[in-house]
């Protein structure tokens, strides 16, 4: 591929407008930037001409701590900085884009966590269990913060050639202590540019086929692994002979991984044969150690891929993809929390429409179904079917008998099929025939 060459695209007041739209998109109620639009014009007019004569300097950054499942700490720019950041790489962001293999789908626009879901998806589906029998998940410690900036320098240099743009990402990485500041876009593209070259390596089997004594080690490594892990199944294989066993992992050499997929710092390697994966994963934590200093976490391990492939809020099978236990917990919660505030099932699915998009895209119809907001043809139907006793009511107004009368105190175990049509203000004034209910269904405990 060739080098990035900039040809000064970013130096428009076109392009600054365009960068700030992107950047203010669903912010404008924020105070800091309603005090940027008041004089937008000039301050525009402004980043131009700093991304013209190179005399823009980060003005530093503020340290925020969030907790989402872990602690993170980011940080924050002033709203100039991210403007002039986004203008200035917006014109090259597709060529970067491409720089990183489509296997690595991570902050790409329209891609992202969705097409990471899709690419797993289809290649599980499209596959039988013997060709994706087993996978390994690594992830990277600290991936942002411990970002080696010669590595990233060195990284930029081989995509972008000498000029202002590559001046900038120099800037932005030396404005930071060590790694890379998590909470800005540039960022973001950093940690795709940072391990865009172990994809390819990775995909290629480490170029162990171009070396003869690499070849011949890791052949040797392969023979005698799966001599001594063998199983009582690999009994047939094993009958013919190492020259065999040396030829098929050559095979594996040439093909290369096949299954390989990143997701800025997690990447999964699913291969056939568990003794090559072994090797795979030795290399690869070799490679990323020594060449891109990267640390892994040392909860690594081959796993076979039919206990499923937990990745993105997901678990992906051969045969279907399940939401993990996590999100549905959480919806199932929100759903319940917001129903008793008395929300209909549509204002429900308006205010949790995120939640539901997210799970939709697994098979998700039983769980919709458990937590009674699936939109099917038939549950309409049935509505509509429904004669409500009084005019004016609907047959979204129908409600179970158990929802309104407690049923703990009439033994508890009583499974009554009892339904009442009620409104709110229905209820509340029909205190005798709340009473008369309660007296029938204690009659009706009481005979069972």
């Amino acid at each position: 591929m060739r080098r990035i060459r900039d040809n000064r695209e970013n130096e428009s007041i076109d392009n600054a407008y365009k960068a700030y739209d992107n950047y203010s998109d669903q912010k404008h109620s924020r105070d800091y930037v309603q005090a940027y639009d008041a004089d937008l014009q000039h301050n525009l007019e402004g980043i131009v001409q700093q991304i013209k004569d190179e005399s823009w300097i980060p003005k530093g950054y503020t340290r925020k701590v969030i907790y989402e499942r872990k602690r993170r700490v980011l940080a924050k720019a002033p709203i100039e900085d991210h403007v002039l950041e986004s203008a200035s790489i917006l014109p090259y962001e597709k060529a970067i884009y491409d720089y990183s293999t489509w296997r690595a789908p991570a902050v790409k626009p329209n891609m992202g966590t969705h097409g990471l879901f899709r690419f797993l998806r289809n290649e599980l589906y499209a596959n039988t269990q013997e060709e994706m029998a087993y996978y390994v998940p690594i992830d990277a410690h600290h991936y942002f913060p411990l970002m080696d900036h010669s590595i990233l320098k060195a990284e930029l240099s081989r995509l972008m050639k000498p000029g202002k743009l590559l001046t900038f990402c120099y800037k932005v990485v030396d404005s930071y202590v060590q790694g890379v500041p998590l909470g800005i876009k540039v960022a973001q593209l950093f940690g795709q540019v940072y391990l865009a070259r172990f994809d390819r390596l990775a995909m290629r089997f480490f170029d162990i086929g171009e070396d003869p004594e690499k070849l011949a080690y890791w052949t040797q490594r392969y023979v005698t692994d799966r001599i001594c892990t063998a199983s009582q199944s690999d009994y047939k294989e094993l009958c013919q002979g190492p020259g065999y066993l040396s030829r098929k992992f050559q095979n594996y050499v040439e093909e290369g991984v096949t299954h390989y997929f990143r997701f800025v710092d997690n990447i999964i390697f699913i291969h056939a044969d568990k003794t090559a994966l072994h090797i795979i994963l030795e290399l690869a934590i070799m490679h990323l150690s020594r060449d891109w200093h990267v640390t892994v976490n040392k909860d690594y391990n081959v796993r076979p891929v039919w206990t499923g492939i937990r990745l993105c809020g997901n678990v992906f099978f051969h045969e279907k993809v399940e939401t993990n236990k996590r999100n549905k917990q959480e919806l199932a919660k929100r759903v319940t929390r917001l129903r008793k505030k008395g929300y209909s099932e549509e204002q429900i699915r308006i205010k949790l429409a995120s939640r539901f998009g997210y799970v939709k895209h697994a098979n998700s119809i039983h769980l919709f179904k458990t937590l009674g907001m699936e939109k099917s043809l038939g549950k309409i139907i049935k509505n509509r079917r429904v004669r409500p006793p009084f005019p004016g009511m609907t047959g979204s107004q129908k409600v179970k008998f158990s929802s309104i009368v407690n049923l703990s105190e009439n033994g508890g175990g009583v499974k009554l099929k009892f339904y009442l049509w009620t409104t709110r203000s229905w209820t509340q004034r029909s205190t005798k025939t709340l009473s008369w209910c309660r007296s029938k269904t204690q009659k009706v405990a009481s005979r069972w």
